[in-house]
């Protein structure tokens, strides 16, 4: 009993060891929650990932206030020694002081959260992750219209933050205003062929138009700005060589943006071929 008990005062006169046992310990059980969270769930919702960046965090958080309280007074004393050299620790840690304080402003703004959304600088991505340094995106290709998941999570530094525009486009998780064109030559009646696409896109929307006002009001409400209605629409322009583009827009689910595009551009084909047959004959 009394070996243990002077173990005990070695380990806790010694605030190397001390140290190293906290770090271990407060890994050991933020490792722990974090299993217990994943436990049984082959995929993690919003929720999950919350409550796992939260722990996370927290675990960093009493590392950093507990070796503090530890090491003060030689901190103190190491401060006052390296007064001379203060200058150049605050160049070499430049980059990390950028992301302590990109991780200030993300929580101050109240940018975003895990599970939306955003646009931060050319990435593009669902918010899976985020802590003082850096932020963990699971890629989404919106370059081309795909709404998919790239299968990529990118790592972002906290530090862009402060120099790049970061863009909330959580609203876009279950609507979307879906642009694409349709181009072809002027064989065939502009007109004609731009009322056949309007009554196709006026088809495919029956079934959720009505919940698609409902979300638009919301979404206006929310930002406090008139957004553009949740009818389809059509803009009708030339290319450079002449050809009709129809430029479509479409307020829809964004798991269905995909392939309402490409059922239109089939109606849309089929009609054109049905017009150049007739004139032929």
């Amino acid at each position: 009993m009394d070996e243990m008990t002077q173990q005990f005062s070695v380990i806790a006169t010694n605030k190397i060891i001390l140290s190293l046992v906290i770090v271990i310990f407060l890994q050991f059980i933020s490792h722990q929650i974090v299993r217990l969270i994943r436990k049984d769930h082959d995929f993690l919702n919003e929720k999950h990932r919350t409550w796992i960046s939260r722990t996370k965090n927290m675990s960093v958080m009493f590392i950093i206030v507990l070796l503090l309280s530890l090491w003060w007074i030689e901190l103190e004393k190491f401060a006052f020694s390296i007064a001379a050299v203060a200058v150049a620790i605050v160049i070499a840690s430049k980059e990390l002081i950028l992301c302590i304080s990109g991780s200030i402003l993300r929580a101050t703004s109240n940018a975003f959260i895990i599970g939306d959304w955003i646009r931060a600088g050319d990435n593009y991505g669902e918010v899976i992750e985020h802590n003082l340094l850096s932020t963990s995106l699971q890629e989404i290709d919106f370059e081309n219209n795909n709404y998919n998941y790239t299968g990529k999570t990118v790592t972002i530094p906290n530090s862009q933050f402060l120099t790049h525009t970061v863009k909330n486009m959580n609203f876009m998780k279950r609507y979307v205003y879906h642009t694409f064109s349709i181009t072809t030559d002027g064989a065939i009646n502009v007109f004609e062929a731009r009322e056949h696409i309007f009554n196709k896109m006026n088809e495919y929307t029956q079934d959720f138009i009505e919940v698609g006002k409902r979300y638009n009001y919301v979404i206006e409400k929310r930002l406090g700005v008139d957004l553009p209605g949740e009818e389809p629409y059509i803009r009708i322009t030339t290319t450079k060589l002449g050809d009709v583009k129809f430029t479509i827009i479409l307020f829809c689910p964004t798991e269905q943006a995909v392939s309402l595009e490409q059922r239109i551009t089939q109606d849309f084909m089929n009609f054109h071929y049905q017009q150049m047959s007739s004139l032929k004959n």
